[in-house]
């Protein structure tokens, strides 16, 4: 029931979206603005009111946990571009459409469903790996930057403009932001917090809205369906199972944590493998589709995985 009531608001949103796109109240020219505005102003304020808020000292204590699931992620991820090259080849989609495919693959609703989740369900000690795990995301948000960059320059250029777009991409700063903040014990001033704190919230339900309007907009049709269920096999089964075989046979991880990370892994795609791939232009159709249908398909499995947990403990 906790998953149910944790997917119906985010599908809610997504079913305005497409409603609106279809009655043509948004162009797709003011979609893409809207997606620029949740890239740019939007989530990265979301990002520092969540992890400044963060204790250090429990996000210190969990090396083995966090190098735990990025060896998850990262495997998760190479099985998806393995994948695409073996169907589709080096030539045909490149580094920018391996990128986006291999992301979505491992890359889990952490800010706007398992974090929330993993809380209500598990309580609050399961709020310091959750976080944890959100953290996690700068490692792939630098890969995966410095990789489409790099697949739309191209050339002698494309490593040096992979690293301008890492060092000014407001996601990666945000999270650094957010850190630093937590770290130091330092506090915004309190225009800059009230600012933060005001449009921070808006990012989650118009991130969701603006997919809305790309599944109206960008139809599945057979070219996109058949990565999009790849990408969801490997998400919500293979990716999970991948990293509970690790977390639990990995020393000194504590017991809850080892649950948080697998309900985790166990997340349907997130929403940032929609705006990476907005933002870039690669991969719109099978990563929208891939979000849907994972995210329709979690209440099942994450619901099945928290009465397993709850039932072994």
């Amino acid at each position: 029931m906790a998953t149910l009531l944790a997917v119906l608001p985010l599908f809610a949103m997504i079913l305005l979206g497409f409603f609106a796109a279809r009655i043509r109240l948004v162009s797709e020219a003011a979609s893409t603005g809207i997606v620029n505005y949740i890239y740019f102003f939007a989530l990265p304020p979301m990002l520092i009111a969540m992890l400044s808020g963060a204790k250090p000292e429990k996000l210190l204590a969990g090396s083995h946990f966090i190098g735990a699931m990025f060896l998850t992620e990262i495997i998760i991820a190479g099985l998806a571009v393995l994948w695409a090259w073996w169907t589709y080849g080096h030539q045909a989609i490149g580094i920018a459409g391996f990128s986006i495919l291999g992301f979505s693959a491992c890359f889990s609703n952490g800010v706007f469903l398992s974090v929330p989740l993993a809380i209500a369900a598990l309580g609050p000690e399961a709020a310091a790996p959750a976080l944890l795990l959100v953290t996690l995301d700068i490692m792939l948000f630098v890969i995966v930057t410095f990789l489409l960059e790099n697949g739309r320059i191209g050339g002698s250029r494309a490593a040096l403009s992979a690293l301008e777009a890492v060092a000014t991409n407001p996601i990666i700063l945000a999270t650094l932001v957010g850190l630093a903040l937590a770290f130091f014990s330092l506090q915004l001033p309190p225009p800059l917090q009230a600012f933060v704190d005001f449009v921070g919230p808006a990012a989650a339900p118009t991130a969701l809205f603006a997919l809305g309007l790309t599944l109206a907009m960008h139809p599945v049709n057979a070219a996109s369906a058949k990565p999009a269920g790849v990408v969801v096999i490997l998400k919500l089964f293979a990716q999970p199972a991948l990293a509970a075989l690790i977390l639990f046979n990995m020393p000194g991880i504590d017991p809850l944590w080892r649950v948080v990370g697998v309900l985790f892994a166990a997340g349907p795609v997130g929403m940032n493998a929609y705006l990476f791939a907005r933002r870039y232009e690669v991969g719109v159709a099978p990563v929208s589709t891939a979000i849907v249908i994972s995210t329709g398909l979690s209440v099942f499995s994450l619901s099945a995985l928290l009465l397993y947990f709850g039932h072994i403990n």
